[in-house]
């Protein structure tokens, strides 16, 4: 994506529209599980290609563009959080849960499994849960991962494996 980024740097709107739809699904999925409403997700999505075209001439230098656009929305996300923590704490917002309910559409079966692996997913603890979303709904790769984090590597992929075996003893209690 290196010819991507400097076209980015100069202003280049296709540029944009193709970096856009290269990512703005899976950052959209990840701000949605993130922020807990559409909204809001809809809203931090835009911010975050607004500051991304405000700041264009930085992209020359991206290595990665991916990560790059997901560390630009996290902190958006987190500039967000911050603004309206006491109004967002007062109103119910869209449970995880029922991201993976919709996912699971009208399959009885479905439902229930996904609402079986939200609950899992709630136990983790906030660090865990977000490298596993992003590597599992955001498609991310750790190395990824690791850039929007600002965590290493292996640090990463050792929290991953950690968050999954964990999971996975939980699902394996769980009633059939």
């Amino acid at each position: 994506m290196g010819s991507l980024a400097q076209r980015l740097a100069r202003g280049d709107r296709a540029a944009f529209a193709e970096l856009y739809g290269v990512c703005a699904d899976r950052l959209h999925h990840y701000l949605t599980v993130q922020l807990q409403s559409r909204d809001d997700a809809d809203d931090v999505l835009q911010e975050t290609f607004v500051r991304l075209a405000r700041t264009r001439k930085r992209l020359a230098g991206v290595e990665n563009l991916v990560a790059y656009a997901f560390t630009v929305a996290r902190n958006e996300a987190a500039r967000l959080a911050s603004r309206s923590a006491r109004e967002r704490a007062s109103r119910a917002g869209l449970a995880s849960d029922a991201l993976f309910q919709e996912a699971a559409g009208d399959d009885a079966r479905a439902r229930e499994a996904a609402e079986i692996v939200a609950v899992a997913l709630d136990r983790l603890g906030p660090e865990r849960r977000e490298i596993v979303e992003l590597k599992t709904y955001a498609g991310l790769t750790f190395r990824e991962i690791a850039a929007v984090t600002g965590l290493p590597q292996g640090t990463v992929a050792t929290r991953y494996r950690t968050a999954f075996g964990q999971m996975k003893t939980w699902l394996a209690r769980e009633p059939q």
